[in-house]
């Protein structure tokens, strides 16, 4: 290698120094780098709230309708109709938790089965099933307005059992 290969090369990446910062400087002054005064899409807020308050201006209307768009795609709502993707949704209100007959839950929900599904487990539960119990196999990526929550709860609140009924004479359940 002689000594004018050696300058080439200098010179070469010196000039593409060169370029490259006046490109740059060219860029920032055509396009200023300066972040939006308010975000164009905000992340939902998980912290789980009180649904008491919601409870009461639920709309039974809203939540039948958000129900048979959102929960029907893998649930029933009727004894009798099961063979869904989950367990059947009637009478869940006031019963433990992973405990349906015939329904197979993962591990990871049974292991909550001592506790009751009340109108705070189910709002935290629908806000977000993934974070609420790490490991269960429902795909529902979850509701993030408390007030939706409140309405669907509201309606699944009007899913009752059947009450087994009694024979007169004999007062066994049939």
């Amino acid at each position: 290698m002689d000594g004018r290969f050696l300058n080439r090369v200098a010179v070469s990446a010196l000039i593409s120094v060169v370029a490259l910062g006046g490109a740059l400087v060219t860029a920032h002054a055509i396009v200023p780098d300066t972040a939006p005064a308010a975000p164009v899409f905000r992340l939902p807020d998980l912290r789980a709230v009180p649904v008491a308050p919601y409870m009461v201006r639920a709309s039974l209307a809203h939540g039948t309708m958000l129900a048979g768009r959102i929960c029907a795609q893998c649930h029933s709502f009727a004894l009798g109709s099961e063979g869904n993707a989950g367990p059947v949704l009637a009478g869940v209100v006031g019963r433990n938790i992973a405990t349906f007959p015939g329904y197979a839950y993962s591990a990871a929900l049974r292991q909550h089965a001592a506790q009751i599904w009340d109108d705070q487990r189910l709002s935290d539960w629908l806000m977000a099933p993934a974070r609420y119990v790490v490991g269960t196999r429902m795909s529902f990526a979850g509701l993030s307005d408390p007030q939706d929550r409140a309405d669907v709860i509201s309606y699944l609140h009007t899913l009752h059992t059947p009450a087994p009924t009694l024979t007169p004479a004999t007062g066994e359940s049939r």
